[in-house]
C-alpha cells in the first residue's frame, strides 16, 4: 500500500465548490464579491476609526477593533479563493495551501473565542465594579492577553499543521465543499489519523467549549448585577453596555454549534455548506454593524473623521 501513496507535498485538491449552481455562477460571484467588499470596508473603517479617535482608546474598543481584524483575516483567507473557484466552476489547491487554510482558520478561529470570552469578562468589569473598572482593566493589559492568545493558538495549530502535513493519499483528492474542509479531507487519508483525530477533538474541545462556558457564566453574573440594580433606566443602561456583545456571541457560537451536530451525510451536504457560508462569510459581515448600529462614539468618532475630510478638500479646493 505505501509504494501507491501519494507524496503529500504533490497532492493537488480539487474543491468542487458550488458545482450544482454552476448556471447562477455570475450571480453567486457579485453576491459574493460584494459581502467581500462590504466586509473589508466594515472591518478597516472601525479598525481605523479606534486607532485615530482618542475617546475610543479604551479596553473595550481596543478588544473590538481586534476582534474585527480577526475577521478580516479569516474571511480574507477564504473569499479571494472562493471567487475564483466560481468563476471557474471548480478549483485547484496545492496541499500545502489546503493545510495553510485549515490552520488559519483554526487559529483565527480560537482567538476570536477567547477575545470573545475576555470581552464577557470586560462587560461584567464594567457593569458589575464599575468604580473599579479602570484600575482593573487597561489597554496594555488588553494587548499583553492577545498576545498570549495568539501564541496559545499559534502553538496549538502549530500541532495540527506537523500531523496533517505528514497524512498520505492513496489517489485523487476532491472536496465537495467551498474551501479545505477539515473532516472531508482527514477521511479520504491513507495513513493513521488516530492521534490528529485525539488531538484535534482535545484542543477543539478545550479551545471553544470552554470559552463558550466562561461567557454563559459571566452572563449568569452579568444578569444578576443588572437585576439587583433598582432603576428601570440603570437596569437598560447596564443592559445595552452588554447586548451588541451578547448577539455576536450568539451568532459566532449559534452558527459554530450548528456545524458541529450537524450530521455530515450527502444528504445534509448543501445544508451544511450553507451554514458554513454563514459562518466563514456573512458573520464577518454583521459583527461591524451590531456593535456600531446603536453605539454613539462610534458614530461621534466617524462624524469627526467625515468632518475632517470635508475641512481637508475645501483647504484643497481653496
Amino acid at each position: 500500500m505505501t509504494h501507491q501513496m501519494n507524496q503529500t507535498n504533490f497532492v493537488e485538491i480539487l474543491i468542487l465548490g458550488f458545482e450544482n449552481l454552476r448556471e447562477y455562477k455570475i450571480p453567486l460571484f457579485l453576491f459574493l464579491l460584494i459581502i467581500y467588499t462590504c466586509t473589508c470596508i466594515e472591518n478597516l473603517l472601525i479598525i481605523f476609526l479606534v486607532n485615530k479617535s482618542p475617546h475610543l482608546h479604551s479596553p473595550m474598543y481596543f478588544l473590538i477593533s481586534n476582534l474585527l481584524f480577526c475577521e478580516l483575516v479569516y474571511t480574507t483567507n477564504l473569499v479571494p479563493l472562493m471567487l475564483h473557484d466560481l468563476l471557474l466552476g471548480r478549483g485547484v489547491i496545492s496541499y500545502l495551501g489546503c493545510v495553510i487554510q485549515l490552520n488559519v482558520l483554526g487559529g483565527v478561529s480560537n482567538v476570536k473565542a477567547f477575545l470573545l470570552t475576555f470581552m464577557s469578562y470586560d462587560r461584567y468589569l464594567a457593569i458589575f465594579k464599575p468604580l473599579r473598572y479602570s484600575t482593573l482593566i487597561s489597554n496594555r493589559l488588553c494587548l499583553y492577553v492577545i498576545i498570549l492568545f495568539w501564541l496559545i493558538s499559534f502553538l496549538s495549530v502549530a500541532v495540527v499543521f506537523y500531523l496533517l502535513i505528514n497524512l498520505k493519499f492513496c489517489g485523487p483528492v476532491s472536496i465537495d465543499h467551498f474551501y479545505c474542509d477539515y473532516t472531508t479531507l482527514i477521511s479520504i487519508a491513507c495513513s493513521d489519523i488516530s492521534v490528529l483525530m485525539i488531538y484535534v477533538l482535545v484542543i477543539s474541545t478545550t479551545l471553544t467549549l470552554g470559552p463558550c462556558l466562561l461567557i454563559i457564566l459571566s452572563y449568569v453574573f452579568i444578569i444578576v448585577a443588572i437585576l439587583r440594580i433598582k432603576s428601570s433606566s440603570g437596569r437598560q443602561k447596564a443592559f445595552s453596555t452588554c447586548s451588541s456583545h451578547l448577539m455576536a456571541v450568539t451568532l459566532y457560537f449559534g452558527t459554530l454549534f450548528g456545524l458541529y451536530v450537524m450530521p455530515r451525510s450527502s444528504h445534509y451536504l448543501q445544508l451544511y455548506k450553507g451554514l458554513s457560508f454563514v459562518y466563514f462569510a456573512v458573520t464577518p459581515l454583521l459583527n461591524p454593524i451590531i456593535y456600531t448600529l446603536r453605539n454613539r462614539d462610534i458614530h461621534k468618532a466617524m462624524k469627526m473623521t467625515i468632518s475632517k475630510v470635508k475641512q481637508y478638500c475645501t483647504t484643497k479646493v481653496h
